[in-house]
């Protein structure tokens, strides 16, 4: 039914065990493909999509390319100087990016997309969930696996709406045009791409696109995402058919800078504009629109959560699903997996498992958990840096999130197939380090779990942070 999206119906994904690209699996499955992959690592993510039906091979000769109709890479692939690329483009068989291809599919939908430096993965999920608990059958691409879907990270669905995670790390997220697109955030990450911050916020500007028709659902409380809207003008070009909803917190208004954007918002979109205030007080949120207040409390701590959450709120009511209704189905929001997940307990150590990698998501990770920890207790932080380039570029940054865990365990780099920098290593982070006590691990698993049990005691929190293998620690110490 679906093949002329496509030449033919047999897809070849490479890395098909990687969070993006087994969402993309999932969904080509539901939609009949036969889905063949390559990934040099078997996991539970590989055997989950054999017992679904993919045909998953650790080497690419394992695989008769007569048999493919078209090949699916990441941008991790999509180098010329990679030998898995040079292996398939001397193969007569088209090739698209997986953004290309989530693109395509999506555009079969009425669509909202979700970008951000961070909570893009859980406001996407959120949205989800309230479009599924709304009985809108959505299609649904999310960057990690969700009990929401099954412990999937993408489904097709039979509904006119999709919802799905656009990633910004290498640019694609520009070339598809959702009807409501969604900012959580803009952080100084990616900037091996972008190079400057200010062509990765003109890349975000470009996305959100106010010359088309269509919605905007931004945080105004983002400093990055002040910088968008401080850039439109009135020589920017505004479609008569874009609205742009801003979610501001009541106490930004305390400053000037917040004051003078709302007033030139006001005046160069008139009513195309329409903010929503909140305030935060002892994990719940507040917010007034159209003339009524609502209160937001969810399942997760974490004022990050709350924001990500009115987000959602908000992109549900563009979609016609009322306010109450998408606030009910966040009070028992699913979660997703790798954000603030516990792994288990043991000993009376709990072990909990986050995704993130970035500076701003470190700091927000540990402070949530160190917020509801006993004052007698530590969080102990096991840290694998992700990649080479953010390590190098964002060291100190690094060591300044990090300095603020009771004890820190290093990692070796996870590379994410990035060529190693000399000189760049997990010490590159520890010579910056403030007033935290660390070691570095050799990043040999029996000897670093032995390691970790001498810092932990009954009642503290070991959290393995990072968006690599850290988690196989936090697992192998609970076992």
């Amino acid at each position: 039914m679906y093949e002329s999206l496509f030449p033919g119906k047999r897809a070849l994904l490479l890395g098909i065990g990687g969070s993006g690209m087994s969402a993309i699996a999932h969904i080509l499955l539901d939609m009949n493909f036969e889905v063949f992959g390559y990934d040099k690592k078997i996991s539970n993510v590989t055997n989950f999509l054999k017992e679904r039906g993919a045909f998953v091979y650790q080497t690419l000769d394992s695989i008769d390319s007569s048999k493919i109709s078209f090949i699916v890479i990441s941008s991790a692939i999509n180098d010329k100087n990679h030998s898995i690329f040079q292996e398939v483009s001397n193969l007569p068989i088209p090739m698209f990016h997986r953004s290309e291809v989530l693109h395509k599919i999506f555009s079969l939908h009425k669509s909202i997309s979700v970008a951000g430096s961070h909570g893009k993965t859980s406001t996407t999920t959120m949205i989800a969930q309230i479009l599924e608990e709304s009985n809108f059958e959505p299609s649904v691409m999310i960057g990690a696996d969700t009990a929401l879907l099954g412990k999937k990270g993408g489904k097709f669905g039979k509904g006119e709406w999709g919802v799905y995670e656009s990633d910004e790390s290498d640019g694609t997220f520009q070339n598809h045009l959702a009807n409501i697109r969604v900012v959580s955030n803009i952080d100084n990450d990616h900037l091996d791409f972008y190079k400057t911050k200010d062509r990765l916020e003109t890349a975000f500007l470009k996305y959100i696109s106010p010359n088309q028709p269509g919605s905007a659902v931004l945080q105004g409380n983002d400093n990055g995402v002040q910088n968008i809207l401080s850039n439109l003008s009135d020589k920017t070009e505004i479609s008569k058919e874009f609205q742009l909803y801003v979610i501001w917190r009541n106490i930004d208004f305390k400053e000037k800078r917040i004051v003078d954007l709302q007033d030139r918002l006001k005046s160069l979109m008139k009513d195309q504009y329409f903010p929503i205030f909140f305030d935060i007080h002892q994990s719940i949120l507040s917010f007034n629109y159209l003339g009524h207040s609502y209160q937001l409390k969810l399942p997760y701590e974490g004022e990050h959560y709350l924001t990500n959450g009115l987000t959602a709120v908000i992109s549900g009511f563009l979609v016609s699903i009322p306010l109450e209704k998408g606030i009910e189905t966040l009070s028992n929001y699913i979660g997703v997996k790798r954000r603030q997940e516990v792994l288990g307990n043991k000993d009376g150590v709990t072990v909990v498992d986050d995704y993130g990698h970035h500076p701003t998501e470190i700091n927000i990770v540990i402070k949530s958990l160190k917020a509801n920890l006993p004052a007698n207790k530590k969080i102990v932080v096991l840290f694998q840096p992700h990649r080479y380039t953010r390590t190098q570029l964002l060291q100190v940054e690094l060591a300044d999130a990090l300095s603020s865990a009771d004890f820190l365990y290093l990692l070796p780099i996870y590379s994410a197939g990035e060529k190693e920098i000399e000189g760049v290593t997990s010490a590159s982070i520890a010579k910056h380090l403030n007033g935290v006590a660390f070691k570095l691990l050799s990043g040999e698993m029996k000897a670093d779990v032995m390691e970790l049990r001498k810092q932990l005691n009954s009642g503290d929190l070991l959290l393995s942070l990072g968006a690599g293998s850290v988690r196989e620690w936090g697992e192998d110490f609970l076992r």
